[in-house]
């Protein structure tokens, strides 16, 4: 970045048009400061008695700190897409991914995957794709998609004392530090989870998530073939061991998260199962939704700098992204089957 450091089948045609439309404005106002509540699946759901460890305690809190200042810096100008500080950024998540041991997965076998998010002549913007096959023969063919958006609203350097940045460290950086962080973490194992993983990194989030509308129509995995959606969004804020857990109608993959941090109580975090489709669209698990793909979204709730320039990193609460991040790696590899 410019004086910062070294950055190393689906939704098509009419359908991806009616999917923009509704879901344009996924951050826009009008939306409710707290998801609505709702009563949680009623099957009871049974994991093995001895909780997953694997390799969780790699995500740590000194390490969300640095993503979450390093993306959210004045210097990458509030990530509009698209710009040439999305893609600088893009560059920087494939790096994080490379590091982890991911596959490529975008064009060429790169990360990058390129789509038009604007207008036609318009520079394109990049999602960032990686994965990792399963250990299973039977299930590796199954995939589970974790995401998170980079994108923001952009802004204007305008030198000292004048903020017209839009840094978005809440949104997203704090999502795409858990995204990042749960890569890591499952990178290390040592052997996969049964099923496949695909972590996506999506842009064009604010424009309609017109980025994971595109992975979906453009994806080398074949989302018949996903089974479930985790989706990290605006998770830095509010009190430390609260969060909500959103999902759609019909969701079965809600009772496994729940089972899942009611097995981790050592995290102190308190899931609140929110059913509220309407808001579950707000993110890019809106996209997985409509492709009638199970989604789940973690969100901790609205707040005064949101969408504002005043969303710094200096009000991130990074003990509870971690928290946030090691539940998301837990469920995640309980959802693509524990190795």
């Amino acid at each position: 970045m410019r004086n910062r450091r070294n950055w190393g089948g689906g939704v098509t045609g009419l359908g991806a048009a009616m999917l923009i439309a509704w879901a344009a404005g996924c951050s826009g106002d009008g939306t409710p400061t707290d998801p609505g509540g709702g009563q949680g699946p009623g099957d009871e759901v049974v994991i093995p008695a001895e909780p997953f460890i694997g390799t969780a305690s790699t995500i740590t809190q000194v390490e969300i700190q640095q993503l979450v200042t390093d993306i959210a810096h004045d210097s990458t100008l509030g990530r509009r897409s698209p710009s040439p500080e999305l893609n600088e950024v893009a560059e920087y998540i494939a790096g994080v991914f490379a590091a982890a041991g991911l596959t490529p997965a975008g064009d060429g076998g790169g990360y990058l995957q390129w789509f038009q998010a604007r207008n036609s002549g318009d520079p394109l913007a990049p999602n960032v794709v990686g994965w990792i096959e399963g250990s299973d023969p039977e299930l590796r063919d199954e995939f589970v998609v974790l995401s998170a958006h980079f994108d923001h609203l952009g802004g204007v350097d305008d030198g000292p004392g004048l903020d017209r940045i839009f840094n978005g460290a809440d949104d997203n950086a704090s999502g795409t530090a858990a995204l990042l962080e749960v890569a890591g973490a499952m990178g290390a194992m040592g052997i996969a989870p049964k099923r496949s993983v695909v972590f996506l990194a999506a842009s064009a989030e604010e424009l309609g998530l017109r980025g994971s509308i595109y992975y979906l129509s453009h994806s080398p995995f074949p989302p018949v073939a996903t089974v479930a959606n985790v989706n990290f969004d605006m998770i830095g804020r509010g009190e430390t061991n609260h969060v909500y857990l959103i999902r759609g109608t019909g969701s079965e993959n809600a009772a496994i998260a729940l089972a899942v941090a009611d097995q981790h109580q050592e995290l102190g975090l308190t899931p609140q199962d929110s059913l509220d489709d309407s808001f579950i669209r707000r993110s890019d698990s809106g996209a997985f939704v409509l492709d009638g793909i199970d989604a789940l979204f973690f969100h901790s709730g609205l707040h005064a700098e949101y969408h504002e320039v005043s969303d710094e990193v200096e009000l991130l609460n990074t003990l509870k992204i971690e928290k946030v991040a090691k539940l998301g790696y837990w469920v995640a590899v309980e959802l693509a089957g524990r190795p």
